[in-house]
């Protein structure tokens, strides 16, 4: 069976290409095919091993085998500096044959190749290595991903179908994201319809799930930095709603549920201690305070820091008020990560469930 690769691109960034690239590539090995995958171009690069890895190429070898971590060397890292200098340096060509040459490393030793693109389908143009420039130098065909909604999703993902076939680039349908559940078959049926009446074809509508946007403290940690006052052991609690603890402490644990993340300034001891009382009468299983950051550069008073020092709760002290640290954390996307096997699985589990994989197989097989 001779199969065209299948390179996914979003209609903008943070649409779920990774989530999508892990459902698919674990549903094509599924059905028997041996399926690669690359990330050519991408800015959050990490070196490992001597090599240049983007980091949702490290989610993906985390998938299928750490042995698989060479093959995903980055073809075009675009580090900070590195546009402005190749806007300058403009040579195309050249870069766009590192990422033909990576993938011509690979396809031969795979049936297909998933290709995840970087941010929204243009991306790259500014150095001559859009989405689409590298979907047509290397003979794939595209998938769009987009969020969730009726007449923005379809006209979005109809404007992303124009630039692709303005450059040459077979589309092979969409993907509609993150619908909100309570308004799923609603969508699903109208942007099937909508999309079949501008020629193009939904390959699957996929509800919005809570645990693929919970990120762990081991995550929040990462992110916002601080130090780790007690808990560093309980890292892997999932964070599942976060609360400012900035009202009476009688009042602020009506909003303590499961896998809270309650942001307090390090001098209330009063709410420290109420979030701890909290934490005792959550399930084993599910904290009902997934931890806690003390903001502000406070430090509680002696007895209560050992109190947290008793307690299997990470608990974060940061330098940034309140107001900053809430801020930083709402607007912050948490990726899935290499170590987070929950989010990895469920990614796998949407894919088999809501995607139409055969149609998708079957358009990669016509006219390949």
């Amino acid at each position: 069976m001779a199969l065209k690769s299948l390179y996914i691109v979003g209609t903008k960034k943070d649409v779920g290409k990774t989530t999508m690239s892990l459902g698919l590539l674990h549903a094509f090995r599924k059905k028997g095919l041996r399926a690669g995958y690359m990330k050519p171009l991408g800015q959050r690069v990490v070196p490992l091993e001597g090599l240049m890895l983007h980091e949702d190429s490290r989610v993906v070898a985390s998938l299928i085998g750490s042995g698989n971590v060479e093959q995903m060397d980055m073809a075009v890292p675009l580090t900070r500096g590195k546009v402005e200098q190749q806007v300058y340096d403009f040579k195309p060509a050249k870069v766009l044959e590192k990422a033909v040459a990576m993938y011509e490393s690979l396809v031969r030793r795979y049936d297909l190749v998933v290709i995840e693109g970087m941010g929204h389908v243009a991306m790259g143009s500014c150095v001559g290595v859009s989405a689409a420039d590298v979907c047509r130098a290397v003979g794939a065909k595209a998938l769009l991903v987009s969020e969730g909604g009726i007449g923005k999703a379809i006209d979005d993902i109809f404007l992303c179908s124009t630039f692709l076939n303005a450059r040459g680039v077979p589309l092979t349908g969409a993907i509609v994201n993150k619908v909100w559940p309570e308004k799923f078959t609603r969508i699903k049926e109208a942007t099937t319809l909508g999309l079949k009446n501008l020629g193009l074809r939904s390959f699957g509508t996929v509800p919005f799930q809570d645990q693929l946007t919970s990120p762990t403290m081991a995550d929040v940690h990462e992110q916002i930095g601080g130090e780790i006052l007690g808990g560093g052991e309980h890292l892997s609690h999932r964070v599942r709603q976060t609360i400012i603890g900035a009202m009476d402490a009688q009042h602020m644990i009506r909003y303590i549920g499961g896998g809270t993340l309650v942001i307090i300034p390090g001098d209330r001891n009063d709410s420290i201690m109420a979030a701890l009382r909290a934490h005792l009468l959550g399930d084993k299983n599910e904290p009902a305070v997934a931890g806690l950051i003390l903001t502000g550069d406070f430090r509680p008073n002696a007895t209560v820091v050992d109190e947290l020092k008793n307690f299997h709760l990470p608990v974060l002290c940061v330098k940034e008020d309140t107001f900053a640290t809430a801020n930083k954390i709402i607007n912050t996307v948490f990726k899935i990560t290499p170590n987070d096997r929950e989010r990895i699985e469920w990614a796998v589990c949407l894919a088999a469930e809501y995607l139409d994989v055969d149609g998708i197989l079957s358009c990669l097989e016509n006219n390949a």
